[in-house]
C-alpha cells in the first residue's frame, strides 16, 4: 500500500518535533499535525513562560542587592500589563523557531488537531484523511480540572495565569 507519509506525528511539543525532525533526516517523508502552539506544553505553557516569570520576579531582590554593593537603584511596582505582552511575544518568538525547525527539515505540518481514524490513518479537523506508515502520538500533557463539589470557577490550573488580565 502506498502512504501519503512514512511517519506522521500528532503533537508539535519538543517530542513530536524532534521525532518528526529526526525521522525527516533519515529519508522518511514526515508530517505532524498540532492543534494548539507550536512547542507544546513545555515551551508554550510549562517550564519557559515560568522560568521567564522566575526571572522577572527576581529583579525586586536584585535591585536590593545592587544597592549594598553601592549601585544607585530604584525599582517601581510591577506592571503586569508591561510583562505580560513581553511573555506572550517570546512564546511566539520559540513558537517561530519551532515551525522554522520542522520546515527546514522538511517536515510539512498541520495547525489543526489531529485524531487517529485507524492504524494507518490521521483526520485532521478539517476532515482531511491523511494516511502514513507509522504514526506516533506525541501529544503531550494538560492539567485535571478536578470535579468538586466547591466553586471551581475561583480556582485556576498553570496554564490559566498566562491569560490573566491583571
Amino acid at each position: 500500500m502506498a502512504f501519503d507519509y512514512d511517519l506522521f506525528v500528532i503533537g508539535g511539543g519538543s517530542g513530536g518535533v524532534r521525532a518528526a525532525r529526526v525521522a525527516a533526516a533519515g529519508g522518511a517523508r514526515v508530517a505532524l499535525a498540532e492543534e494548539s502552539r507550536m512547542g507544546g506544553t513545555c515551551v508554550i505553557r510549562g517550564c519557559v513562560p515560568k522560568k521567564i516569570m522566575v526571572f522577572a520576579s527576581s529583579y525586586r531582590a536584585a535591585v536590593g542587592e545592587a544597592r549594598d554593593y553601592g549601585w544607585s537603584a530604584d525599582l517601581g511596582d510591577f506592571d503586569w500589563s508591561k510583562f505580560q505582552p513581553r511573555l506572550h511575544s517570546e512564546l511566539d518568538r520559540l513558537e517561530g523557531v519551532y515551525q522554522n525547525l520542522l520546515k527546514n527539515s522538511s517536515v510539512e505540518y498541520f495547525l489543526e488537531r489531529a485524531t487517529l481514524a485507524d492504524p494507518h490513518t490521521v483526520e485532521l479537523a478539517s476532515g482531511r484523511k491523511i494516511t502514513a506508515k507509522h504514526i506516533l502520538i506525541a501529544t503531550g500533557g494538560r492539567p485535571v480540572r478536578p470535579e468538586a463539589s466547591l466553586d471551581t470557577s475561583l480556582g485556576i490550573v498553570s496554564d490559566d495565569i498566562f491569560d490573566l488580565d491583571a
